[in-house]
């Protein structure tokens, strides 16, 4: 059989890329008489390279990839891009193609016919979605989202190659979902487990006292992340905590993001930006070192890579207290969830880190055992 696997919007702000990097991988170290094509954007940032004899690996040419950047709408771009994906489809014979990131072509498997069967990872589910305000007109436009992407799926539900939709840890959704059929499926969100730097002492590299405790946010910095409310909650610490207290925001930040984080800081805490991207060693030891990680997302309710990085290394989160990653804190008992609006709640939860020492430890195993790779990547080349 013969798989395409594919993500032709790969950056280095998320673990899209390590998706594609480590299933490679599972499927060098596993024998199968299957063939697999992985075909992601054009960037000097990141190349596959496969020694296997039956694993191929291409970017898109310059003309294809100026094609995609040549068009400014979402949906232009989606044609372009699909357009793209059933050539090498075609030319390869495949007989399933894998959409790393399903999103972006709902609309273009609804309105083409394919000869070769289709899975992908649907990212933003609309069931999921909630209301950040209570006033009606907050209310009225989350409707109408929902409704918009209730018509966008059941435009790619049309084509019946497309027989399997993975949704990231959410048990619940295939349930809600799989009325009159069976096309949904819950798909663990892996942990990618890379060797940590040799001799890396996170309180030396970034000068963090000894008696702090560190709180880590990682990844890519602009609003979604919620850092004026966290900030702000680090503000109103008492300061007994906030002298003991390091923010460690570790990440490429949105242009003209973090000055604006910068100005908010008026407490005693120390607040510590390294405004780039790190490589997986440098993030794995970060995290092995700091004391809890935040992951208090906005406007965001599906599962996220952290909680698996942080359930690695035993580490507790402080999570938003809605959609998917809340539901996975509270079963696994990786954390505290807040309201990520709080800022008196977010400060709380900091402080009982200082005064219950015991909240400290949690235990990932359960999380780790039910979320390798070898859970995703088998789920996910299901024939």
């Amino acid at each position: 059989m013969k798989f395409l696997i594919t993500d032709l919007q790969i950056q280095l702000d998320g673990h899209r890329l390590g998706f594609m990097q480590n299933l490679m991988s599972y499927i060098e170290n596993h024998h199968t008489t299957d063939e697999f094509l992985f075909l992601t954007n054009r960037s000097r940032a990141f190349e596959l390279k496969s020694p296997a004899k039956h694993i191929r690996t291409l970017q898109l040419t310059q003309e294809e990839q100026d094609l995609v950047h040549a068009e400014t709408k979402p949906l232009s771009i989606a044609r372009a891009e699909w357009s793209i994906i059933t050539k090498y489809a075609l030319e390869f014979s495949a007989d399933r193609v894998i959409l790393m990131f399903m999103d972006s072509y709902q609309i273009e498997i609804g309105r083409t016919q394919v000869p070769f069967k289709i899975s992908g990872i649907w990212f933003s589910p609309y069931p999921r979605i909630e209301s950040e305000s209570n006033n009606l007109g907050s209310k009225i436009q989350t409707w109408l989202t929902k409704m918009r992407k209730r018509i966008v799926m059941r435009t790619a539900l049309r084509n019946a190659q497309l027989d399997k939709i993975f949704i990231l840890n959410d048990e619940e959704m295939p349930k809600w979902l799989n009325k009159g059929v069976t096309r949904f499926f819950t798909l663990a969100d892996p942990y990618f487990a890379y060797e940590p730097l040799e001799d890396y002492k996170l309180r030396e590299v970034y000068g963090i006292p000894e008696d702090h405790l560190i709180f880590l946010q990682f990844g890519y910095m602009d609003e979604r992340k919620n850092l004026e409310n966290i900030v702000n909650a680090f503000n109103q610490l008492p300061e007994i905590y906030a002298l003991k207290s390091t923010l460690l925001l570790i990440g490429k930040f949105k242009a003209g993001f973090k000055e604006q984080v910068e100005r908010l800081k008026s407490g005693p805490f120390q607040l510590i930006i390294r405004d780039e991207f790190v490589p997986n060693a440098e993030m794995e030891s970060a995290f092995a070192q700091s004391d809890v990680i935040l992951r208090m997302n906005v406007g965001f309710f599906g599962s996220s890579g952290i909680i698996g990085v942080a359930a690695q290394h035993n580490k507790p989160v402080i999570a938003s207290n809605t959609g998917v990653m809340a539901e996975i804190v509270e079963k696994y008992h990786l954390g505290m969830l807040v309201d990520p609006y709080n800022t008196k709640e977010i400060a709380d939860a900091i402080s009982r880190f200082h005064t219950i020492p015991d909240s400290l430890r949690i235990d990932g195993t359960k999380y780790r055992n039910n979320h390798d790779l070898a859970t995703f990547a088998e789920t996910l080349l299901q024939k």
